[in-house]
């Protein structure tokens, strides 16, 4: 079942280098979203986005711990990639940048309680810090 649910997260994470880039990527730069969560970008070297992630949304694991978030920027939008180790999930948004805010739509893979690979999908917008 984690093979699978491998398999299907790496599918997933390969379409969005197809759907992404962005405009202007600041880094540094240190970006908040409405739940909280934490985006530090130290890196847009040749297009590649690096930094951390970490997650203080309500209802969800993996609290409080800086996680590598990596991905790409482009003319056109960009996306980065979370890989929570600890609870056996992977976040990828989809985004731009608009001024001092990056509207992103994203999807959660994970495993349920059952062992079935699942999904889920929202939207946040991050608001530039510095």
């Amino acid at each position: 079942m984690k093979r699978l649910l491998a398999f299907l997260l790496i599918g997933q994470f390969f379409l969005a280098v197809g759907q992404a880039g962005a405009q202007g990527l600041p880094a540094p730069s240190y970006w908040k979203n409405e739940r909280g969560s934490e985006l530090f970008v130290w890196s847009t070297n040749g297009g590649t986005i690096q930094g951390t992630f970490t997650n203080h949304a309500q209802g969800f694991a993996c609290q409080g711990i800086p996680y590598p978030a990596s991905g790409a920027v482009r003319p056109t939008g960009l996306y980065f990639v979370v890989t929570f180790g600890q609870c056996n999930s992977l976040t990828r948004w989809v985004g731009k940048i608009n001024g001092p805010q990056m509207p992103t739509s994203w999807t959660l893979f994970y495993v349920d309680k059952n062992g079935k690979p699942s999904k889920l999908k929202g939207a946040d917008t991050f608001t530039r810090v510095w």
